[in-house]
C-alpha cells in the first residue's frame, strides 16, 4: 500500500538465525558449497528462498577486494572452440559461485588490452585470456599488480608466465604424419600467426624430418576463418595444379577449403586430403566430416578457473592431460 515503509533488506544474519546455523555456514553456501554437507546445503538454499535474501555482491567486493568473476578474453568469439572452452570455465566457475565475463578481441591487439584494462579496474578475480599474439605487457602488469592470469592454448613462455596448453607441436606432427600414412607428397600448411598455430606449423615440419620426397608449403593468413579458407582454396584452384594433402590451422579454416573444393567438384579425400585442428562441434557434420587433431577444450576451461583460484597448481609447461589425438573422419583416407 501506499504509504508503507520499505521492506528492510534480508542479511544473511537473517538467514542464519531463520535455520539456527552460524552466519559462517550461511557464507559458506554461497561462496564455498563445497565445504558443506548436502543436507546443510539443502536447508541453507531453502532458507535463503524462503526469506527472499538477495545476494549484495558490491558490499561483498568492497569487503574482500575482488568481484566473484572472472574475466574470459578471446581472439575471436565466432570460433565455437571458445564456446567449449567456455562451457568448461563456467561449470567449475559455479562450483564457488564465480561468474564468467566474454569479451572478444576480434583479433585485435588495441582492443584486447583496453579489455584487460577495463577488467582490473572491475576487480575480478582472474583473467584467462587467449592472446592475439604475444603476451601483452598489460597482462603482465595487471599480475604483478596482484591479479593472476593465464594464457589458454599459448605453449608455454621462457618468462614462465601461467599457461595451458596442449602439445601443439605434437599435434602438427600427427596430422602431417596422418597425411604422409596416406602417401600424399605435395603438403600444404595454412594458418595464422596465433603462437599455437606456430607450433602446429612446427609439428608439421618435424614430420618431415629427413624426407626429401615430400614438399611443404606455407600459406599464412591474417584470420582464421571460415571465409578465409575459401579465399585460400579459390587461390588453390587458380594455380591449375592442387596439393594432395592440406593441413589447416584450425577447423574453421578447413571447412572453409572443404567448402570450395567439394563446390568446385574436387574430390576429397579422393584427390585431397585434408586434415583440420581443434575438432569444434560442426567438424563432425560437414558435408564430408572432417578429420581433425582434438584436445579436451572443456578440461582445458575448467583447470583455468582452478589455476586462478588457487586451487590447482601454476602450470608453467606442456601438461600431458591435455595431449592431443587425431580423430579420423571422412576428408581422409583410413590409415
Amino acid at each position: 500500500m501506499i504509504g508503507d515503509r520499505p521492506r528492510t533488506p534480508v542479511t544473511i544474519g537473517d538467514v542464519a538465525q531463520h535455520i539456527g546455523v552460524s552466519k559462517a555456514t550461511v557464507s559458506y553456501a554461497l561462496t564455498r558449497p563445497d565445504r558443506l554437507s548436502a543436507d546443510m546445503l539443502g536447508r541453507v538454499t531453502a532458507a535463503i528462498e524462503e526469506l527472499g535474501y538477495v545476494r549484495n555482491s558490491v558490499a561483498r567486493q568492497l569487503r574482500v577486494g575482488r568481484s566473484q568473476a572472472v574475466a574470459f578474453i578471446v581472439s575471436n568469439a565466432a570460433n565455437p572452440l571458445y564456446s567449449e572452452l567456455a562451457l568448461g570455465a563456467e561449470a567449475e566457475a559455479s562450483k564457488t559461485g564465480h561468474v564468467v565475463l566474454i569479451a572478444d578481441s576480434h583479433e585485435d591487439p588495441r582492443r584486447e588490452r583496453e579489455y584487460i584494462s577495463f577488467f582490473e579496474s572491475q576487480q575480478v578475480s582472474g583473467i584467462m585470456i587467449a592472446p592475439v599474439e604475444d603476451v601483452p605487457q598489460e597482462l603482465i602488469d595487471v599480475g604483478q599488480r596482484g591479479t593472476p592470469f593465464v594464457l589458454i592454448g599459448s605453449p608455454p613462455t621462457p618468462q614462465a608466465y601461467p599457461s595451458i596448453s596442449g602439445d601443439n607441436v605434437l599435434g602438427g606432427e600427427l596430422a602431417t604424419r596422418h597425411l604422409l600414412d596416406q602417401n600424399r607428397r605435395r603438403l600444404i600448411f595454412v594458418g595464422g600467426t596465433h603462437l599455437n598455430v606456430d607450433s602446429r606449423r612446427a609439428g608439421a615440419r618435424r614430420a618431415l624430418e629427413g624426407r626429401r620426397d615430400v614438399s611443404l608449403e606455407f600459406i599464412s593468413v591474417e584470420r582464421q576463418t571460415a571465409g578465409v579458407g575459401e579465399e585460400v582454396a579459390r587461390d588453390l584452384l587458380s594455380r591449375g595444379e592442387l596439393p594432395d594433402g592440406i593441413f589447416a590451422g584450425n577447423d574453421l579454416l578447413a571447412l572453409g577449403i572443404l567448402n570450395v573444393l567439394i563446390t568446385a567438384g574436387i574430390a576429397v579425400p579422393g584427390q585431397v586430403s585434408l586434415v583440420g585442428y581443434d575438432d569444434i562441434e560442426f567438424a563432425g557434420f560437414s558435408i564430408v566430416p572432417l578429420t581433425t587433431i582434438r584436445h579436451p577444450s572443456t578440461v582445458v576451461g575448467a583447470s583455468a578457473i582452478r589455476m586462478i583460484l588457487g586451487q590447482e597448481e601454476e602450470l608453467h609447461e606442456v601438461d600431458p592431460r591435455f595431449a592431443p589425438h587425431l580423430v579420423v573422419r571422412g576428408t581422409s583416407l583410413p590409415t
